[in-house]
């Protein structure tokens, strides 16, 4: 009786235990069905919530609706096909391990919290790559060439991952003209972040001077090794657009298009962005734009010379650093970043000096800006004469001016905790304009910001509003009130697409209504 128990434990042990780790594989004998379960080893359809392994000499034909929730790991060289990828879900937390050189990805719908991770590439990569997975991880040590997947027009719900991509790169498209005539784009959108800890990672690599790459991201770029690369394609103009933080320590920081292509890694969106390098080598140009509208906190971070891109503060953006050399942190030369190329610090900009050391305000910094910013108990000194007409925020410390600043006629300053050393000011009367009037705005055609002038002789209540071809309001700049004066206001238009568009200034009964055009 007591061995008759023992054995009935032991059977309870293993039955739980193959609950808890259930496996399924296909049955060595050719493949999978998964509509029949004849073809499985241990005769029965999986439900999706096992580990599910197809095995390297079969295949797995997916015929009816599936819903995998748990893993389902694809070592086979055959194929993993499935004739309606609307029937086949990688549900919340599920993963599909890609464990072979080649085959198949299986076409799927992968919903938010699904994983696809590519470990067995060598020298060639799945089928069907070009989906709009959630989260994609990249871990192949034994890679032998530079793969991609061919997104084009692609969207990743959640995160990229890149870990290992042996002696080669893993690129996320490669675009080439159709024939060799026509020109094609590869846009791909990353909702998530992006996170390299080694290997190397780049947009794209292809040499074919007609194509375009436009990566749009929400989320962050951050690196702890290994190479990335905003293009490592010689041909096309790349234009990254990224919506959050910028933070690269102990990698390359690569780029192969020259003097006379786009490589451009432009911050957008009305936000602040972090940007931190530390330890990182440059090989080729790196493009930095900050967008209008967009702020980037560089702390103590700096721009060396050996990056020959180019670094460029659009109007209405904000640069903020916490260097003793101000501004002068930006040392890259400005060789490189095609339509982006040359370093540009805009008169209509805004600079925040926020280090704990003394800062100066550097040479760099245009003699002209809208606000400037001193936040630094160490004290800021101003190293050339210059013209603030925004607003000066004094937060903290004492801002040196024994070189003088002058205050436009829209200028002010704001006491908030810091201090002037020299308090005598001079500011500049505002021109009262004999009559309304709304010049053209500068530049135009414009991407994405743009300057509109307008001067009002009388105390008005005054709106400046923006409308498409449809006359739909796109925007408005200002609705308020405006003592006699000239004044001027930006428009940035990163977030409308390229088209004629129509400014109207009403000042009181008068109105003037002129034409414009985004061209992105």
């Amino acid at each position: 009786m007591k061995l008759l128990k023992t054995i009935g434990a032991v059977y309870f042990l293993l039955f739980c235990s193959a609950f808890a780790f259930a496996q399924v594989t296909t049955n060595g004998s050719g493949g999978g069905k998964w509509s029949v379960g004849s073809t499985w080893a241990g005769g029965h359809v999986p439900a999706g919530s096992e580990t599910i392994t197809v095995l390297s000499t079969d295949s797995l034909i997916i015929d009816e609706a599936a819903n995998i929730t748990g893993k389902l790991i694809n070592q086979s060289t055959h194929t993993v096909s499935t004739f309606d990828s609307s029937q086949v879900h990688f549900a919340a937390g599920s993963t599909y391990e890609h464990a072979v050189d080649g085959g198949d990805i299986p076409k799927a719908t992968w919903d938010s919290g699904s994983t696809c991770l590519i470990t067995g590439v060598v020298g060639s990569s799945p089928s069907n790559g070009n989906q709009n997975f959630y989260n994609v991880e990249w871990n192949c040590p034994n890679q032998t060439s530079n793969l991609n997947l061919g997104w084009k027009g692609n969207t990743i719900g959640g995160n990229i991952r890149v870990d290992s991509s042996g002696l080669a790169r893993w690129q996320m498209c490669a675009p080439k003209s159709p024939d060799g005539t026509t020109p094609d784009t590869a846009r791909v959108t990353i909702n998530g972040n992006v996170t390299i800890s080694g290997g190397a990672f780049a947009s794209n690599g292809t040499s074919n001077s007609l194509t375009v790459v436009l990566i749009t991201q929400k989320g962050n770029i951050i690196a702890t090794g290994g190479n990335f690369g905003v293009s490592r394609g010689s041909g096309p103009d790349v234009v990254w657009k990224l919506g959050g933080d910028f933070q690269i320590s102990n990698t390359t920081i690569q780029n192969s298009g020259g003097t006379t292509k786009a490589n451009a890694l432009i911050f957008t969106g009305n936000t602040t962005h972090t940007f931190a390098l530390n330890n990182v080598t440059f090989s080729g140009g790196l493009t930095v734009v900050i967008d209008g509208g967009s702020a980037l906190e560089m702390g103590t971070s700096q721009i060396p010379v050996d990056n020959t891109g180019s670094f460029i503060v659009n109007a209405t953006a904000t640069m903020a650093t916490g260097d003793p050399t101000g501004v002068n942190v930006v040392q890259c030369t400005g060789e490189r970043g095609g339509a982006y190329k040359g370093n540009h610090f805009d008169t209509a900009a805004n600079y925040i000096f926020n280090g704990t050391a003394a800062q100066v305000t550097g040479t760099q910094m245009p003699a002209t800006v809208n606000d400037l910013t001193i936040d630094n108990a160490a004290g800021v000194a101003l190293s050339q004469a210059t013209t603030i007409n925004g607003v000066l925020h004094l937060k903290a410390g004492e801002f040196d001016n024994t070189t003088p600043f002058t205050l436009g006629p829209n200028g002010s300053i704001s006491y908030e905790g810091g201090s002037l050393k020299v308090t005598a000011v001079k500011q500049i009367d505002s021109p009262i304009p004999h009559q309304f009037f709304v010049d053209q705005n500068f530049p135009n055609p414009f991407n994405p910001s743009t300057s509109i002038q307008f001067g009002v002789p009388a105390r008005s209540f005054v709106t400046v509003k923006v409308f498409n071809l449809l006359g739909q309001e796109a925007a408005t700049l200002f609705s308020g009130v405006k003592n006699p004066g000239t004044y001027t206001v930006n428009f940035n238009a990163a977030e409308l697409n390229s088209g004629v568009y129509f400014y109207r200034v009403q000042a009181g009964n008068s109105v003037e209504t002129k034409r414009m055009i985004l061209l992105k």
